[in-house]
């Protein structure tokens, strides 16, 4: 694991995170109290905390579960779109 592929990883998971929050924001589901900015952060924060877990109990290495992660708020992303469109 270099330090290039866990950039790129942790990039993949802030950009993800912060069109996942607009979605949220757009379908008016943003917790209550939370800017755009603020959701897209605590969810940015869970993904890097999901990845720590996984690396830390022997599950997988770190990339490997950031790109999970980042694979999946992609998709939730996509299947967010999907649904608001007419």
């Amino acid at each position: 694991m270099t330090i290039q592929q866990v950039q790129a990883q942790r990039e993949r998971i802030r950009r993800a995170a912060g069109l996942l929050a607009i979605e949220h924001h757009a379908a008016g589901s943003t917790p209550g109290g939370m800017t755009i900015k603020g959701h897209a952060q605590s969810i940015y924060d869970d993904g890097i905390e999901q990845a720590e877990q996984a690396a830390a109990n022997g599950a997988m290495l770190w990339t490997h579960a950031a790109e999970l992660i980042a694979n999946t708020y992609e998709r939730l992303v996509n299947d967010m779109q999907k649904a608001g469109q007419p």
